[in-house]
């Protein structure tokens, strides 16, 4: 048989069949009469579409025919030595390399679309599959359910200052819940927020507005991933600890918390000097002053607002759920459900050379002979242990008392909480 002549279904299944029953590709390829690259592809496709793949691809030839017949038989077979050369490669670049392929100088050559059809019928194996992207998490549809927090950083202010301005947002009622100023000046450059200052900030908005039922973030470093993903942050098990949600935008999909991303824009058109502001305190103000007009006195945009400032539409956003100070957080705090939170899921790391691994800032021995295996890490609420298991047997290799996970550390408080001898007085105006 012709090496250049299409299989037949007979054919790609006997090598798909030979090869699953061990036999190499080289002897499959010199019975059937193919090449080896031929014998390979067919395997590739059996293996990821089974027998019923093999039977449904189209004919080859007759593809190729079809697609570039309007062109030199050249430049099909330079199409595919180079895409053969390069596989990640898209069409768009393989069209590139074509233009400079001496040997179809002077030749037509075929569009970008045409060539992504032709890869798809002659060489499947060699695209790149298309990973589906997660489904958008889901939106708030009542007010205080679902806040958006964000940063805006590296502000320029005239006294050489960079600040970043921390921005929680109530996206239902299009509300300002809270703009922080920080200066985030170093040495070198600037520094991202650092947990106590997120959570101060959170704190002030939590008196005056109670605690929401969940809060979404992007996935920067402080904020962490999904627990499912990673092991949460402190920032993830203080909100969890305060009986708050913690929900993700997906990765790079800023449009996921479009509210809070376009009030950037909106509070920094609002400042109402067009020159550098001279000073953090300048910038505050400036801040306050954008957070009230657009809240209480300009008229909003949005649908249900009808032209109306958003606290007039919507002035269920003073009504407090979860009443909160700072003062009586200890007894709003609970470890129990850091513990019940961190119980369902489990987390694979990789041990190092000399038997540890890390989780948060803290390193548990694991063993040196157990150096380079990957272990599962569970935690155990019964004790508060973090259980580390083999993860191809499951064998446990060692359990050690979590630390870092102490009500004290995740609460992280910049003040000393008193001692109360009565009950605190609740109460926020409306």
């Amino acid at each position: 048989m012709s090496k250049n002549r299409e299989l037949t279904v007979a054919q790609r299944e006997a090598i798909y069949l030979g090869k699953m029953q061990g036999r190499s590709l080289n002897q499959l390829a010199h019975e059937i009469g193919c090449s080896k690259a031929c014998a390979r592809k067919w395997w590739r496709v059996g293996r990821k579409h089974g027998l019923e793949g093999l039977r449904k691809t189209r004919a080859i030839t007759a593809s190729t025919a079809r697609l570039l017949s309007r062109f030199d038989s050249q430049v099909a077979e330079r199409a595919l030595y180079w895409k053969q050369q390069h596989p990640r490669r898209g069409p768009t670049s393989i069209l590139l390399d074509l233009t400079k392929d001496e040997s179809l100088s002077g030749m037509r050559l075929p569009k970008r679309t045409q060539l992504a059809a032709y890869f798809k019928q002659v060489c499947p194996e060699l695209l790149a599959e298309r990973k589906a992207r997660p489904p958008a998490p889901p939106r708030a549809r009542e007010v205080h359910e679902l806040w958006q927090i964000d940063s805006k950083e590296n502000l320029q202010l005239q006294d050489g200052i960079i600040a970043t301005v921390f921005d929680v947002r109530e996206p239902v009622a299009c509300i300002w819940l809270g703009l922080f100023a920080h200066a985030t000046q170093t040495k070198k450059a600037w520094r991202k927020l650092t947990l106590s200052e997120t959570q101060n900030d959170l704190r002030q908005v939590f008196a005056l507005y109670g605690l929401p039922r969940g809060i979404q973030t992007d996935r920067e470093h402080l904020y962490g991933r999904p627990a499912n993903e990673a092991f949460p942050t402190l920032f993830t098990l203080w909100l969890v600890a305060l009986g708050i949600t913690h929900q993700f935008s997906r990765p790079s999909q800023p449009t996921d918390q479009p509210q809070v991303e376009r009030g950037h824009r909106t509070w920094n058109d609002y400042l109402t000097t067009p020159a550098l502001l001279p000073n953090l305190v300048s910038l505050q103000a400036n801040l306050d002053e954008a957070r009230h007009a657009h809240n209480a006195e300009l008229p909003s945009r949005a649908r249900d607002c009808n032209g109306r400032p958003p606290l007039e539409a919507h002035p269920e956003v003073n009504y407090v759920w979860r009443p909160y100070h700072p003062a009586v957080e200890p007894e709003l705090f609970s470890l129990d459900r850091v513990d019940q939170f961190l119980a369902q899921f489990t987390w694979q790391y990789k041990v190092t050379s000399i038997g540890q691994v890390a989780i948060h800032d803290h390193v548990y021995y694991v063993g040196t002979a157990n150096g380079g295996v990957r272990v599962d890490v569970r935690f155990d609420p019964t004790d508060r242990h973090f259980v580390f298991s083999d993860a191809k047997n499951g064998a446990v290799l060692k359990r050690w008392p979590a630390r870092g996970l102490d009500a004290a550390t995740i609460m992280n408080l910049p003040f000393p909480v008193p001692e109360l001898d009565r009950p605190v007085q609740l109460s926020f105006p409306m």
